[in-house]
């Protein structure tokens, strides 16, 4: 099953956050779903320092929705070369919208296939698998300050904006899709999806003591967007929890 839990930061009425499970976006709700035999299931967190973010999510869903539909080959190299052909769509789109050239979405999850299972990631929103208790991180950061710890300028890292990234979808510039990172992934019993206005306030012990509660999903994913809620998170929030009964 797939539990999923997608809130407004406070104060805001839109949503920049989207959640994609196989046919179905989800915004600003919550909902559980069977895993689907052939789609995604991701994360797009539109990046709300550039105008039009929500536009940019909704946009990137609906396309890897459509592509997963009517493609019959799932390869490593037809999702890349499909990836790379959505984000030329994308910045096509934000030329063609007033001021929103830069629209952008970060995008984190897993395309399930009859026989491949696949992770994706570009941005910071974040994947990790719970491995006897604990979270492993699979997914890697695109942020400046991550950028900056690996030039070893660990001042200027620990100074700037965390949230600030590096790559994405969209953002005015095709080489800010050059750090999209596919692999085939293995096995896997449980998977949790999060965007930063989840994980920048819940840390990874909170998030573990989480997963391993005895409750059901949907009400673990509820009780982390509270979590972030009340540690003071203002952006927007996104909790998927993948329970595969594998690995």
């Amino acid at each position: 099953m797939i539990y999923v839990a997608t809130r407004a930061g406070n104060g805001k009425t839109v949503s920049e956050d989207r959640v994609l499970v196989g046919r179905n976006v989800i915004c600003n709700a919550s909902a559980d779903f069977p895993i689907p035999a052939r789609g995604f299931v991701c994360v797009a967190d539109g990046v709300g320092g550039n105008t039009g973010g929500a536009e940019a999510s909704e946009f990137v869903v609906n396309a890897l929705m459509s592509f997963a539909e009517t493609n019959e080959e799932l390869s490593k190299e037809a999702v890349t070369k499909h990836l790379w052909k959505i984000n030329s769509e994308l910045l096509s789109f934000g030329q063609q919208q007033s001021g929103r050239y830069q629209l952008a979405t970060t995008l984190t999850g897993v395309l399930f296939s009859e026989t491949e299972k696949y992770l994706i990631h570009i941005g910071n929103t974040r994947a990790y698998v719970v491995q006897a208790h604990f979270l492993k991180q699979l997914t890697y950061d695109h942020t400046v300050s991550n950028w900056l710890k690996s030039m070893g300028r660990i001042d200027e890292a620990e100074q700037c904006n965390k949230n600030e990234i590096t790559n994405c979808f969209g953002g005015g510039n095709e080489t800010l899709f050059k750090r999209l990172d596919i692999s085939s992934l293995q096995a896997f019993h449980t998977m949790l999806l999060t965007s930063d206005g989840v994980h920048d306030f819940v840390s990874v012990a909170e998030l573990e003591q989480f997963m391993s509660s005895d409750i059901p999903g949907n009400c673990k994913c509820e009780r982390i967007v509270e979590s972030a809620l009340s540690a003071g998170s203002q952006d927007d929030l996104s909790v998927v929890i993948i329970n595969s009964q594998e690995g």
